[in-house]
């Protein structure tokens, strides 16, 4: 495997090693998430300090073969030549290598075992019930097939159920993102990160193109055999879900703004008796689609959006769009995206925004002091809606944050309105209010702000706040 840069994961690299060093004396442990998350390299990452180790891919290929590549990778990496005549006979061999010094087996796209060999996850089982849990042994399991996983781990029947601890391997926030690009621009940062999400595959792929972000959207989405053209259709496929035009369906409702069941129904014509199943699957099994209620507001008002950057990008703009991008058109596309890319960005600066609020909870920001027991945003029937609402119930401390993305300076209606949707609240107690814009505030602004004791941030002051977290 050819190295790359490592960017982050401290948190679950230091898991890792504290499984490694807290064995008592066994351990076995699935690392899940969508492909390209970066699993397989966060394990490379925490091997680098382990000497007693094996790993093993397992490929697409009959059952016959998985024996031989198995005995040929022991010869590569461990110096033995052996034979194996069958899954337990291996597993039975490892077991042997901890009698000095601890090991770590580490078996990578495991879930494949499913299809090729189910056998195999049985013989597994066995072995861990009568000789591996009593071993020196770290056992790390990767699997790129939520469902497939899900489907081991989850249920009783499942061979693995109750014997392994599951850590899902997430996507990058953009505090992590950050650490990938420090020598870009923050509006830049927010751009790609708003377009590319956090999977490092593309991310890694973003960094190696050239140009503006106009110009690498064009080289690695839109032009004829971009590598990240069809990634998303190649994760359902990958993720063996029938159906693809109803989650096609879904996806590019939730992200293109229709999120109320009502309004996912209206578009894609799926029956309220089958969409919950549907949003379900998306959620569970792919991590795509993410319900949210409004804060302090009545769940019966909740919506469903496109979990994954990208992938809102993709079904927003490039789905809707196959037919002049497959008649070579791509110059269409792209005036298209120039277009709307800075009202697409506004939405998800509001998530960088809170989730900013949440590292610095408990702390302070320009005077004001966060403790939040819960953040996220409020909306109601009406139509009326508040990007940012942080409260403490037991304080009776309310924030009330507006957030712009536009190339204008906020002024002192943007002020005005969100002081008259703070009134919709009942809540006795401290309102605060937080106003955030990319470029700035005019001056009838600041000085508005300063009468209500607002706190304003620009995008460089962010951009400081970022820096002083890392």
């Amino acid at each position: 495997m050819a190295e790359k840069e490592f960017f982050d994961r401290k948190n679950e690299l230091k898991i890792l090693q504290e499984k490694y060093i807290e064995l008592s004396p066994s351990n076995m442990l699935v690392l899940y998430g969508r492909r390209r998350v970066g699993k397989t390299e966060l394990v490379k990452q925490f091997l680098k300090n382990i000497k007693n180790h094996f790993y093993f891919y397992v490929e697409v290929t009959q059952k016959s073969e998985i024996l031989n590549y198995l005995s040929k990778s022991v010869k590569e990496q461990l110096g033995e030549k052996i034979v194996f005549k069958d899954f337990y006979e291996f597993l039975n061999y490892i077991g042997n290598k901890t009698d000095k010094e601890p090991f770590v087996l580490v078996i990578d796209e495991f879930q494949r075992f499913l299809d090729i060999a189910p056998e195999y996850i049985s013989s597994l089982q066995n072995a861990w019930d009568s000789k591996l849990k009593h071993k020196k042994i770290l056992i790390l399991l990767l699997g790129s097939s939520i469902g497939m996983i899900q489907k081991i781990m989850n249920s009783k029947a499942g061979a693995l159920y109750g014997r392994a601890q599951k850590i899902k391997i997430s996507p990058f926030k953009y505090s992590d993102f950050r650490l990938m690009f420090k020598e870009m621009l923050e509006e830049d940062k927010v751009m790609t990160y708003s377009v590319f999400g956090g999977t490092p595959d593309y991310l890694d792929k973003f960094k190696k193109s050239k140009g503006d972000i106009y110009e690498r959207i064009f080289h690695l989405v839109l032009k004829k055999g971009a590598v990240l053209f069809e990634e998303p259709k190649n994760l359902l496929e990958y993720e063996n879900v029938r159906i693809h035009a109803k989650y096609n369906a879904i996806l590019g409702a939730t992200s293109s703004g229709k999120e109320t069941m009502k309004e996912i129904e209206d578009v894609t014509h799926i029956t309220s008796q089958t969409m919950p199943a549907y949003l379900r699957r998306l959620d569970e099994l792919l991590d795509l689609v993410e319900r949210k209620d409004p804060v302090l507001g009545k769940e019966r008002l909740g919506r469903y959006q496109t979990k994954d950057n990208f992938f809102k990008f993709w079904y927003k703009f490039i789905l809707p769009n196959q037919t002049p991008l497959n008649l070579g058109n791509t110059k269409l596309v792209s005036d298209l995206i120039k277009q709307d890319l800075n009202s697409y960005v506004g939405r998800i600066f509001e998530d960088i925004v809170r989730e900013l609020l949440i590292i610095y909870n408990t702390k302070e920001i320009k005077g004001l002091k966060l403790n939040f027991e819960n953040i996220g945003s409020w909306w109601d029937r009406n139509g009326s809606e508040i990007d940012i609402l942080a409260y403490n119930l037991k304080e009776k401390d309310f924030l009330f944050g507006e957030v712009k993305w536009t190339n204008k300076q906020l002024d002192t209606d943007v002020i005005e309105e969100l002081e008259r949707k703070s009134r919709y609240f009942h809540y006795s107690g401290t309102y605060k209010f937080l106003f955030v814009s990319k470029n700035g505030f005019t001056e009838k602004a600041l000085r508005k702000m300063q009468e209500i004791g607002a706190v304003h941030l620009d995008l460089k002051e962010i951009e400081e706040l970022f820096d002083k977290t890392v």
